[in-house]
């Protein structure tokens, strides 16, 4: 018997023997995901074009354009962060439905947005951060006078690959506020107090590596925001280039204010307030001011899994 008979032997029985092929038996593999920009310059006018093909709750769940990393296959953000943005306009809601992901939601544009999680009533403003966790019952609407946008932000791409994926949406009437049960857990973060959390921060200390930064955590645990990901502000002040440094974790980035550029395994991506960007596992990265403003940055990070699997490291 030779070396292929005796492997398809093995294969009829259900057993592999990855010895038989070359190379080590553990494989390290470059990153799907690629460094990426978007350009709000670009996503504005299509999104604004959007509602003429798809209403919410008419065929589909969510008006959402994604931001898909053209490295990664399943047109997700990175390979386990799935950046999107919603847009409904006066008078619209998008139905309750709950799913086995982690959600976020990051206020970017307009007035008169709300989001209900779990009988609750998130009324949010630009800057606003609002949480929608793992299985609770959530919904949307706008009422407002002008079309409100948001960043929707979810593991997805980790829950799919654990094969847990399920959404289900509620067949009842829309929840009435103050109706659910309160969860004890903070799911809504203000602007403001992350605003002033980070002038705090400037004026104590600072990162070589990302400036001033403040994490979002849970008041009652200390912990992240959510087990999968975690969120970010930071500022990138006027005459600052940071140090350059690498993480195994993934970065999705959203700029609130400012210009600046990232440099990424050596490519500079010049970005603008309202623009978006990805930084892959262990590509080594920098930012730098441009302009006259402080720069602001909001992130959502997949560190918190990392942590949880004793796979987080970060060199410089």
């Amino acid at each position: 018997m030779d070396l292929e008979a005796y492997c398809a032997w093995l294969s009829d029985a259900g057993l592999d023997a990855p010895w038989s092929r070359s190379g080590p038996l553990i494989q390290s593999k470059a990153s799907r995901v690629q460094p990426f920009l978007w350009r709000w310059a670009e996503i504005e006018p299509r999104l604004r074009c959007s509602p003429q093909f798809v209403v919410p709750g008419r065929g589909a769940e969510r008006r959402i354009l994604r931001l898909a990393n053209p490295g990664v296959p399943e047109r997700t953000s990175a390979h386990t962060l799935s950046g999107a943005i919603q847009y409904l306009l006066p008078g619209e809601t998008a139905p309750a439905h709950r799913h086995t992901p982690n959600a976020l939601r990051f206020m970017l544009k307009g007035e008169g947005a709300y989001t209900i999680v779990e009988g609750d009533k998130c009324v949010m403003a630009p800057g606003d951060l609002v949480l929608t966790p793992s299985m609770m019952w959530h919904e949307h609407g706008n009422e407002g006078s002008e079309p409100v946008m948001w960043l929707d932000g979810l593991d997805s791409p980790v829950v799919r690959y654990l094969e847990i994926l399920k959404m289900e949406p509620r067949e009842e009437p829309r929840e009435a506020v103050g109706s659910g049960a309160i969860t004890p857990r903070t799911i809504h973060y203000k602007w403001d107090d992350a605003y002033r959390r980070l002038l705090q921060q400037a004026e104590s200390s600072a990162s070589p590596y990302d400036d001033v930064i403040v994490e979002y955590r849970d008041p009652l645990t200390g912990a992240s925001v959510l087990p999968t990901i975690g969120c970010y502000l930071q500022m990138i002040r006027p005459g600052v280039e940071t140090r350059a440094h690498r993480q195994t974790s993934s970065a999705v980035y959203q700029v609130v204010q400012g210009s600046g550029s990232t440099t990424i395994a050596d490519e500079r991506y010049d970005w603008d307030a309202g623009d978006f960007f990805v930084v892959p596992p262990n590509a080594p990265h920098n930012h730098r001011h441009r302009g006259t403003e402080p720069a602001i940055l909001f992130s959502m990070q997949d560190i918190p899994l990392l942590h949880a699997l004793g796979l987080y490291y970060e060199s410089s």
